[in-house]
């Protein structure tokens, strides 16, 4: 490194540490404070609002810094992490002496992906790192989690941009690594657009390396199916150089690589994921009202963690699936087993992400100390499981809960439970330890033996010997007594009224003391140590139990959300019908308090596709989303809220709901609906589910319509999928004349004298009208607008396109006016039916054409 004659030490030693971190804040440690310099300084104070001053020059400008305390350190770090920064902590490596540069090192790094502290992660939700890696015909997906050690590996076909959204919704990951070695700005730019925070991966590290790790960590057969693929092979290699720069250590932690294939769940798109509101809803993002928060009775956060995955990974396999409802049929018939369970779950505790920090060395007394409070837990679990081993994932959980007697008595015996005590290690452990902690104790009772004896030597009763901080022991005598002070006394301070000192014998008794209370403190560190060792030798079994017991967690969520919201088991089978009875709708139902009205869905060969038409606000869209809800919650095993549901496997699940645009692509609303309606065209199957809502109505009404009509063609002969089509456009109602198999059902609604009443029921048959102005008028549009509606409503219907323009801007005219035209409108409408009956009324045959000249000059007249 070349030096920069016009840097203090300090400042080279700076500079040469950030070049290794250029994209990242460096807080540099000077004493009591984390530093920042320069633009890191700049950035860090605009975004906390903390002071920016300088320090020092720099080619003869003020160099810019901000600073924060040490003590104060997590309050920053998780508004800058959460904000989308990355940040460095340089540390101080050794005590500072005087008059030598203390040495400093970077001893932690934190990226969105890369975190473990519990203060700065979503308890409920996992933190994915994706690393992604475009390569010829495939791009290579890998998804890992830190703090459980496990990788998700899969491949999608090159510029499959559809179903690369899909896969990123399932994970959510905080942080997406892109390769410096491809079209990095291009994708970097298409990450951003999607709402993800991005890191650009150098290949510093050596293929050979990463290939030595792989080896190391994993079964031949792993890394034989890694090796097979360009595209996997390089994005795991993109994730081991990032992780080895900044998080090197966890790279042991990593032994299992699991594959899949996107098809290996029930497929939603992107789209799909955000209309059925599973675990973020439109409004704010929260899972406020969605169907996590309806199913997430979970006594854990790592068990809240499994239900978020299961419901964004739903199963397509039955036997899976009937496993789950094997767990919830039992414990919705034995609530006392739940009971129980759940009392047990209340003293786990997050113990997955416990583990994952002991793993990786990042853990506190409170993460052990929460360890041994599980571990004391588990062999009443496994007995309480055990006992159900008939049933196959009962027998699987009880099997995966380990044997921890040994450990659970060491920590139990060993780590002192009153964190506000400073002590790690209980009394009556080790014994030496409680020797020299006897001995320091003792120390008060010589300090005061020492007291008297300077006491009756000096003839200075008010003589005191006292302690602080800073100075350590010393005795402290009043002006008073200043005289009978001996010459042994060495002066320490001056105060108002007193002076304080120090002699041999004090110094002596508080060395001892000292270097007994430094002996405690790194022999008790020692054995702490020693007890962290024996848990390392554990991790594989504690992973593997903490995974059993947020099973079995989200299991009992379900059981209880069936339970206590009358959810009937549904059945699965592999023909493609899709029969519902008395369905409801999860959310919507909560919200009401029980006073949903149900509704039936025969989704069959004979009625494959339904149109459905019926006012807005009529339930259409409720409805629709209901029969897509009840699905998932099939396929995630979960128990559905129905009197009696039959649901086919299904491989996709399809949904075009809505109006929204990306006006940061330039896409219009109607561009958007075109695009996702094309999704479905090209990727729906005959096992698929696809709800469509308004397809065309944001164009021209020919136009529209014409999609309309050869979308439903096209899925009910080419596609073949259980399909819900609802619409405005009544001229589809007729499609069953020429399609059987297409069905035609209605929002049932009735119009009142005071306005239209909504049945929210779903019947046969086609609805009377789309009751725009009625629904127009339940919003209070204002009255001139709803009295104009109806006079242009009534002149379309009768083909009249060029209507008089309103000219006058007062309600009252204008609704004298509005009035009018209607009535005049009206009049000519009676005119014509007039007309038309008196020439249904004529003989052709024996009108004489001076009789049809007269006729048609009336006509013109009139």
């Amino acid at each position: 490194m070349i030096k920069n004659q016009e840097h203090t030490p300090l400042m080279q030693q700076y500079h040469d540490i950030k070049i290794d971190y250029s994209d990242t804040l460096l807080f540099f440690q000077v004493g009591d404070f984390y530093e920042l310099f320069f633009d890191d300084a700049k950035q860090a104070a605009a975004f906390l609002g903390i002071a920016l001053t300088a320090r020092g020059k720099n080619k003869g400008e003020p160099i810019p810094l901000c600073g924060v305390p040490l003590h104060a350190i997590d309050h920053y770090l998780a508004k800058l992490v959460k904000g989308g920064f990355k940040v460095a902590l340089c540390d101080q490596l050794e005590d500072p002496k005087p008059g030598a540069l203390v040495k400093r090192g970077v001893k932690q790094v934190l990226t969105p992906g890369t975190l473990t502290d519990s203060k700065l992660l979503d308890e409920r939700t996992a933190s994915y790192l994706f690393s992604f890696y475009p390569a010829g015909d495939s791009w290579g997906l890998v998804f890992s989690e830190l703090l459980t050690a496990q990788i998700f590996i899969t491949t999608v076909p090159a510029g499959s941009e559809k179903l690369l959204e899909s896969e990123l919704i399932r994970f959510f990951p905080d942080e997406i690594l892109i390769p410096s070695s491809v079209r990095t700005q291009e994708y970097q730019t298409y990450f951003k657009k999607l709402g993800y925070f991005t890191t650009v991966v150098h290949d510093e590290s050596s293929q050979d390396d990463a290939q030595q790790w792989l080896k190391k960590q994993f079964p031949e057969s792993m890394c034989t199916q890694v090796d097979s693929d360009e595209s996997m092979r390089l994005a795991l290699f993109y994730f081991y150089a990032y992780m080895s720069k900044h998080q090197r250590s966890s790279l042991d932690q990593f032994t299992t690589l699991f594959f899949y294939k996107p098809d290996d769940f029930l497929i939603m798109d992107a789209a799909t994921q955000r209309n059925l509101e599973l675990v973020r809803n439109a409004q704010d993002g929260t899972s406020k009202n969605t169907l996590l928060s309806v199913m997430d009775k979970a006594r854990t956060a790592m068990g809240s963690r499994m239900i978020k995955k299961w419901l964004l990974r739903p199963l397509v396999k039955k036997e899976a699936i009937v496993q789950r409802q094997d767990v919830i049929s039992l414990c919705c018939a034995d609530i006392a087993l739940v009971n129980t369970l759940e009392q047990l779950l209340a003293h786990v505790g997050d113990v997955e992400r416990v583990v994952g920090r002991i793993a990786l060395q990042r853990a506190s007394l409170l993460d052990y100390s929460a360890l041994s409070r599980m571990l004391m837990i588990v062999p009443q679990f496994k007995g309480v499981i055990s006992r159900y081993k008939h049933i196959f994932l009962m027998r699987v959980i009880a099997d995966h809960l380990g044997e921890f007697t040994v450990l659970s008595d060491l920590l139990r015996a060993s780590l002192h439970d009153e964190p506000s005590q400073e002590m790690i290690i209980k009394a009556g452990f080790d014994h030496k330890l409680d020797t020299m902690r006897m001995l320091v104790n003792n120390s008060n009772e010589k300090i005061i033996e020492l007291e008297t004896v300077e006491q009756k030597a000096t003839g200075i009763q008010s003589l005191k010997i006292r302690y602080n901080a800073v100075q350590g022991y010393y005795i402290e005598v009043t002006n008073a007594n200043l005289d009978a002070v001996p010459e042994r006394y060495r002066r320490l301070q001056t105060l108002v009224g007193r002076e304080r000192f120090i002699t041999p014998e004090l110094q002596q008794l508080q060395y001892g003391i000292e270097s007994a209370r430094k002996d405690i403190v790194t022999y008790e560190q020692e054995i702490f140590e020693t007890i962290k060792l024996q848990v390392t030798q554990h991790i594989s079994a504690l992973r593997k139990s903490a995974h059993a017991i947020a099973h079995i967690d989200a299991l009992l969520s379900f059981a209880r959300c069936a339970y206590d919201n009358g959810y009937v088991k549904p059945s699965l089978h592999d023909n493609r019908d899709i029969i519902i009875v008395k369905g409801r709708h999860p959310v919507v139902e909560q919200a009401l308090f029980h006073t949903f009205i149900p509704n039936d869905t025969m989704l069959t060969d004979e009625q494959s596709l339904w149109i459905i038409t019926g006012p807005n606000m009529g339930g259409k869209s409720t409805y629709l989303r209901q029969v897509a809800l009840i699905s998932v919650m099939a396929h995630v095993g979960a128990f559905v809220p129905a009197q009696k549901a039959d649901i086919a496997l299904l491989d996709r699940i399809f949904t075009r709901l809505g109006a929204s645009d990306n006006v940061a692509e330039g896409k219009s609303t109607f561009l958007v609906e075109m695009e996702e309606t094309a999704m479905i065209c090209t990727q729906a199957t005959e096992k698929s589910l696809v709800i469509l809502d308004e397809v065309g109505r944001g164009t021209s009404t020919f136009d529209g319509l014409a999609i309309a009509q050869a979308v439903v063609e096209y899925i009910f002969t080419t596609i073949g999928a259980r399909c819900l089509f609802a619409t405005h456009y009544h001229e589809l109602t007729h499609l069953p004349q020429n399609y059987p198999g297409i069905a035609v059902y209605q929002a049932a609604s009735k119009k009142m004298e005071h306005g239209i009443v909504f049945l929210y029921t779903i019947i046969r048959g086609v609805a009377d009208g789309s009751f725009g102005i009625e629904v127009a008028k339940l919003a209070h549009l204002p009255e001139k607008v709803i009295a104009r509606s109806c006079v242009l409503v009534d002149a379309f219907a009768q083909g009249n396109t060029i209507i008089p323009a309103v000219v006058d801007r007062h309600e009252s005219v204008e609704i004298k006016v509005l009035k009018a035209e209607n009535k005049r409108l009206l009049a000519e409408r009676d005119k014509s039916v007039k007309m038309m009956n008196m020439l249904q009324e004529l003989d052709f045959d024996t009108l004489s054409p001076k009789k049809a000249f007269d006729l048609l000059w009336d006509f013109k007249e009139n």
